[in-house]
């Protein structure tokens, strides 16, 4: 019997989903998520071009779910102030929709959250394995028609069938953005909002009957083939229930493209040692960056971005924003509208900002999870004839075709670092770098995602009581999910009358939630291993190593012996990779899992590694391998703790130390207790001549 098409194995598993099925970790994502998108509205909504949306749209509060949906849509994307996952922009649909249904439908916060991470669950999907090809971040539209169907069915409780037909039929249609219009004027607004109204209409349809084909997305002559150069249908079922996409996400604390957030944080810091100088005085300002950034810098130059450009030219201006930040120390939403849009010495800088690739920074953008970093390890070899159309710079960054995907999001990367230089005419040079945006997935300095999502919101112009009623957001009744969305978009948009919903209405589905909560699952039933120990001890290690090893990955290891950060980092990933194979044991059961360490000890099989990895990919494979064992251990039973593991453990010459049982428990104690805190500080102890 052949296989379920995608779809159909999609919609059976998010038809299902819980918001109590996802780690803690998960649902905090969920929360910063929802208050980061609430931020973008109000900024959206709060710019001229958000008061043309409302007068052309309405409120995101009117009777109309799905013109409210559409308004939102374009209020939260005007500034390109929204989120960024691997893969997609998510929020624009997967936050947006549960918004607007939340209260026609009564939602309690359990109910809105779930709706939420099952949305974001199938967007990101059906958008990774599209995304080695024409379209991704926000030209990839397709995006909302999995975000819009998912987050309105699994808010109505829908069952998987309707699913089916509802993803069929909106993928049958998906919107194919043009990059003239996106570039260059205000068009790039219905990207997110026309998919939208395509995904809620087919909802529509599949509710009344209508059916799509289930096989849509791999079929030789569905989406994945027309909207793919390498169609990786692999992302759409892979890991489901293990591997949470909604991990990946990146929180932008500036409007604007992602491509530049490192570049603004880099001249937000710089900002202090240029505040008092004229502009004359500085004779040229430098953008290092990966590919991504000079490459959006290449495309937009062409187009003679000034003051009187859209808003949407002025969002992908590396010179524009890069001076702004110098001159003001950051960059907010007004920063894109008049008066501050035409301040002259603005221009004059930018016209001194110059962007340059740097191939060590395209290499690591390239190795981490996002954009593109998990989309090449599915890949493979063949990730290598379509970084060829791309051009010699993405074949030069590409990871080793060898470096698997990974099978666990906890400690995602987006690493689009940037070096900016600030050179003045008395022949002085400053200078500031990043590794990657504050706010990006894996980032190891400033504040937690958590942190960011509520002073951007109140940045905006929110109350302190919605913050409140977000970070409890499991625990609120329809009541307080309606007081939710009413204190954050109240007071938002202009058109239509709108009247305060409650209750479901009249045309609700007869197989939808009922009543004022679904009643609680069980979930979790078992007493599973507790990680936050590891997980700690793992956070200073990764510090240690952000530290240490630079913004571009450090020096290059491959191709000899290394030094000793390098087999450091060697003997990390290959230790790691052991423990998870038996963490993979004592999950699965087995009678007598074994640990033996000669595989990370041994000098031949370290120096073999640093042959064929360099410094970013050895750190890379720690993060990986880590991952992979600490994900393991969250889903084993706290019982198996006292399993008995016939440890035998070597010295780099291979004469054995110790030879016996040990309880995982203790390893695991071990693990996180004693070496990764001994290795962490070893690593920091290192000097550069010897690393």
């Amino acid at each position: 019997m052949s296989e379920s098409p995608l779809l159909a194995q999609l919609a059976s598993w998010a038809s299902e989903l819980d918001a109590g099925d996802a780690p803690d970790r998960v649902v905090a994502h969920l929360r910063s998520q929802l208050l980061s998108q609430l931020a973008a509205a109000r900024a959206g909504y709060g710019h001229p071009l958000g008061a043309k949306i409302g007068q052309a749209y309405g409120s995101p509060l009117q009777d109309d779910p799905e013109r409210a949906a559409h308004s939102l849509a374009m209020a939260t994307i005007c500034l390109d102030f929204d989120d960024t996952a691997y893969a997609g922009h998510l929020s624009h649909s997967c936050v947006n929709v549960p918004l607007v249904y939340a209260r026609p439908l009564g939602l309690d916060g359990r109910r809105l959250a779930t709706a939420i991470l099952a949305a974001n669950e199938c967007a990101a999907r059906i958008t990774a394995a599209a995304t080695l090809g024409p379209f991704r971040g926000q030209t990839a539209g397709h995006t909302h028609l999995a975000g819009a169907v998912a987050g309105r069915l699994r808010a109505e409780g829908a069952r998987a069938d309707t699913w089916v037909n509802a993803l069929g039929l909106a993928f049958t249609t998906p919107t194919w953005t043009l990059p003239r219009g996106f570039l260059t004027t205000d068009a790039k607004l219905y990207t997110a909002a026309v998919p939208v109204r395509i995904g809620l209409g087919a909802c529509d349809g599949a509710r009344a009957g209508l059916s799509g084909p289930a096989d849509v997305l791999e079929h030789p002559q569905g989406f994945l083939h027309r909207f793919a150069a390498l169609p990786l249908p692999e992302e759409v079922v892979g890991g489901l229930g293990t591997l949470w996409y909604t991990q990946t996400l990146s929180y932008k604390v500036h409007p604007g493209s992602a491509y530049l957030s490192a570049a603004i944080d880099c001249a937000a810091q710089l900002h202090s040692e240029v505040r008092e100088l004229p502009v004359d005085d500085i004779a040229e300002v430098v953008v290092e960056g990966s590919l991504f950034t000079s490459g959006l810098d290449r495309l937009t130059r062409s187009e003679s971005i000034g003051p009187r450009s859209s808003v949407a030219a002025l969002n992908f201006s590396v010179p524009y924003n890069v001076a702004t930040a110098l001159l003001t120390g950051s960059l907010e939403p007004a920063d894109l509208a008049p008066p501050d849009v035409a301040r002259p010495e603005r221009w004059a800088l930018a016209a001194k900002v110059r962007t340059v690739h740097d191939p060590a920074l395209s290499r690591a953008a390239l190795l981490g999870t996002a954009p593109l970093g998990q989309a090449l390890r599915r890949a493979g070899r063949r990730a290598a004839g379509w970084a060829g159309s791309a051009g010699r710079e993405a074949v030069d960054a590409l990871p080793p075709d060898w470096l698997a995907p990974a099978d666990d999001f906890r400690w995602a990367t987006k690493d689009l670092g940037a070096r900016v230089t600030v050179r003045l005419r008395d022949g002085r040079e400053l200078r500031a770098e990043r590794r990657a945006a504050v706010g990006a997935a894996g980032s190891t300095d400033g504040p937690g995602h958590e942190e960011l999502a509520r002073r951007k919101f109140l940045r905006c112009g929110g109350k302190p009581e919605v913050v409140e009623l977000v970070e409890n957001l499991a625990e609120l009744g329809s009541s307080e999910v309606q007081r939710l969305v009413e204190l954050a978009l109240g007071d938002l948009g202009e058109g239509v009358p709108r009247r305060v919903h409650s209750g479901r209405p009249a045309s609700a589905s007869p197989d939808a939630w009922t009543g004022e909560s679904e009643p609680s699952r069980l979930r979790k039933s078992e007493a599973m291993w507790d990680t936050t120990g590891l997980e700690l001890a793992y956070d200073g290690l990764f510090r240690a190593m952000a530290s240490r090893i630079g913004i571009g990955g450090g020096a290059a290891a491959g191709g000899g012996t290394g030094g000793e950060m390098d087999r450091e980092l060697a003997h990390l990933a290959l230790g790691d990779r052991l423990l998870a194979d038996t963490a993979r044991q004592v999950l699965d059961g087995a009678a007598a899992p074994v640990l033996d360490n000669s595989a990370a000890a041994d000098p031949v099989a370290i120096d073999a590694l640093i042959a064929a990895a360099d410094r970013a990919v050895l750190a890379e494979l720690v993060r990986r391998n880590a991952a992979e064992l600490v994900g393991l251990l969250a889903r084993t039973p706290d019982r198996r703790r006292s399993a008995d593991v016939r440890v035998r453990l070597v010295n780099g010459a291979g004469e054995e130390l110790f030879s016996g049982a040990v309880p995982w428990g203790e390893i695991v104690r071990m693990r996180a207790e004693e070496q990764l805190p001994g290795h962490a500080a070893r690593i920091n102890s290192l000097d550069e001549g010897t690393s």
